[in-house]
Parts: C-alpha cells; sequence; structure tokens
C-alpha cells in the first residue's frame, strides 16, 4: 500500500480549474498540477495502489499532508475513572474505542471513610501507574475534586465531566503545573455570577434537591462520554489547535465547555488560571 492523505485531507478536481486540495482545518487551496502530474498523485494515493510514486508527491509530503491516522500511544494509555454514575460505564466505552485502557475505580464520596482518604487520593492515583485520572459525576461536581488539583503536578493529567440539571460540563484537562485545575473553574464561575454566587454555591451544595426527570439517557451519555473521550485523546496525541474557518481558536486547555443536552447546543467558556494572590 502507498502513501495516505492525513486524516482531514481531500483531494478533488475543479471542473474546468484542475485539482484542489481541502486542508484539515477546513481551508480549501488549489494545486497547480499540470493535468498528468494530478493524476498520477491521484493514483499514488490511491487505497490499493502500490506502484512507484510521482516525484511531485514529495510536494505534498513536504507540506505535512501525507501520513496515517495517529493512534493513541501505549505509554500514556491507562486512564482512571472515578464515579458510579451510567456516565463512567459509557466513558469506558468510548475510551476503549479511542485506544485507550480505562480504569474504573469506583466512586468516592464525601461520607464515611472515604472521606478522610480524599486528601490522600492524589498520592494513591501517583502510584498506580495512570496516565490520566478522569472524575465523573452525575450532578454537580463535588467539593472534594479539589483535593486533586495537585494531580498535574505529579506528572497525571485530570479531566473533570459533571452535569447541572440538563447541563453536561466538561472541564480543561490539566496535564502541566501551570493549567486551569478545578479549583480555578469554580471560582472563575463563582466570580461570573456575580450577585447570584450565594445561589450557585449553594446548588453546589444541596444535599437533598427536588429535581424533575433530569437524568442522562442513553444519547446524553453518549454524546457527553464522546467528547470527553475526544478532549483525552487529544490530550494523548499532543495534537495542536486550528486556526481555521470551522474550528474555534479557544484551546482545548484553556476552555470549560458545556453541551445543553436538551438543545445539543455546545458552548465553549474561556477559563484563566486564577493567581495565588487571589486565591
Amino acid at each position: 500500500m502507498g502513501e495516505r492523505l492525513i486524516p482531514g485531507a481531500v483531494l478533488f478536481d475543479v471542473p474546468g480549474r484542475g485539482p484542489a486540495l481541502r486542508c484539515p482545518d477546513g481551508e480549501i487551496v488549489g494545486v497547480a498540477l499540470p493535468e498528468d502530474a494530478a493524476a498520477a498523485v491521484r493514483g499514488a494515493l490511491a487505497v490499493d495502489n502500490s506502484a512507484d510514486a510521482p516525484a511531485e508527491l514529495g510536494a505534498f509530503r513536504e507540506a505535512g499532508f501525507l501520513g496515517g491516522r495517529a493512534q493513541w500511544p501505549v505509554d500514556n494509555s491507562i486512564v482512571a475513572l472515578i464515579g458510579s454514575s451510567v456516565l463512567v460505564e459509557g466513558l469506558k466505552v468510548a475510551l476503549s474505542r479511542a485506544g485507550a485502557q480505562p480504569c474504573v475505580l469506583g466512586p468516592l464520596t464525601e461520607r464515611g471513610d472515604l472521606w478522610t482518604t480524599a486528601p490522600q487520593l492524589s498520592t494513591e492515583l501517583s502510584t498506580g501507574g495512570f496516565s490520566a485520572v478522569c472524575t465523573v459525576s452525575d450532578g454537580p461536581a463535588p467539593s472534594w475534586w479539589d483535593s486533586l488539583d495537585d494531580l498535574p503536578e505529579r506528572g497525571i493529567a485530570w479531566q473533570r465531566v459533571s452535569r447541572e440539571g440538563r447541563h453536561a460540563l466538561i472541564e480543561p484537562i490539566a496535564a502541566e503545573p501551570g493549567d486551569i485545575r478545578h479549583s480555578d473553574v469554580r471560582k472563575r464561575r463563582l466570580a461570573a455570577a456575580g450577585s447570584g454566587h450565594e445561589h450557585l454555591s449553594a446548588f453546589w451544595a444541596a444535599e437533598a434537591p427536588v429535581t424533575g426527570e433530569d437524568a442522562m439517557d442513553d444519547v446524553d451519555v453518549a454524546a457527553v462520554a464522546s467528547l470527553a473521550a475526544l478532549d483525552l485523546r487529544a490530550w494523548a496525541l499532543g495534537a495542536t489547535e486550528r486556526d481555521g474557518s470551522f474550528t474555534s481558536s479557544l484551546p482545548a486547555r484553556r476552555r470549560l465547555r458545556v453541551l445543553d443536552l436538551d438543545t445539543a447546543a455546545i458552548t465553549d467558556h474561556p477559563v484563566l488560571r486564577v493567581p495565588e494572590a487571589a486565591s
């Protein structure tokens, strides 16, 4: 099998004008090749072609348009899942399909003996061989998540997924010491709430709220799990941001993603690290 275009790149003909290339970022550019050379390049990029590649294919290679689909690296594929909702199982399936090795550790609550061990949890996780940890809450994020803010300093990437009513929240993955922690997201949201910060704090801490039928169904779970798995896969692959017309320039490591489970709207909110002096 010969060389292939990288995923997202598409070579096609424009009637009367010759070949063009759709780049992975969505931009479409003309390709200045004579008809016979364009045909040779097309043939060389065919799935079942084994013929020698034409010299013109070198320009595609130098521009970075040739290559296979990247696979989740084995050395950072073990992901710990902490939670007890159906979303945990959905994430396990999605991460497995993405090429990771998810390991469900089960729930951790603020009651009983488990709460007393929460501050030491990051230490235990750092010795478990995990490259990343995803904490999941089928409800507002619990306060003990703050105790895992030092995971990036221990060399472990940390993702947080929670649900507030019919909104799923996917926090930016913290993979390096200067990345967005859960405490940063919490403090920034309280600040943005203005005079309503007391209501928001009380909502997060409510122990027995009265709710409607807002639990996630199978479609909701699949959507949230897929988005979260894509974020983790992008981190594992070291994927860079795209500035094309189809995508946001907001880096994934600096945004809180909110999915409205009723309208399917996805909104990315920029989040900045809270300076230590302001904490």
